[in-house]
């Protein structure tokens, strides 16, 4: 119990770090766009900002949940990692056929393009598997 207890604690206090992190980041970002000359470009202040942002925002909502929401079982890790291998072999497919259509001369997209559709495709479609095995109950 006392092992359990200590890594709840430890757990609280990473997401603590990562929420000041994130407000350091933010506002490091804000003084560095405002300090900037009017015609500079600001992708190094904006990035910081973003990023910033998101990690206060996710570390704030774990830290409001609580404790109490982070239980996991053998269940949730087994349904977890399915999701995420059915989530990378997915990936690897898409892949596989941007490759064919490229090589076939049928589409050629940028990286920037694919780096987004991969990132947003591995993402979300592990969600969607995960969700999908916590409604059906379990995995095989």
């Amino acid at each position: 119990m006392a092992a359990a207890q200590k890594q709840l604690h430890k757990s609280r206090w990473w997401m603590t770090a990562m929420f000041f992190f994130g407000a350091a980041l933010l506002a490091t970002g804000l003084f560095q766009s405002l300090t900037m000359p009017a015609g500079a470009l600001g992708t190094i202040a904006g990035s910081a900002i973003a990023t910033g942002f998101v990690m206060m925002l996710l570390a704030g909502a774990r830290l409001l949940k609580g404790e109490s929401h982070s239980m996991q079982d053998e269940r949730t890790k087994r349904i977890g990692a399915w999701g995420l291998s059915y989530s990378w072999f997915l990936t690897f497919l898409a892949m596989f056929a941007v490759f064919w259509l490229d090589h076939l001369g049928t589409a050629s997209p940028d990286a920037g393009t694919l780096s987004v559709v991969f990132i947003l495709l591995m993402g979300l479609s592990a969600k969607l598997f995960q969700s999908y095995r916590f409604r059906r109950g379990d995995v095989a």
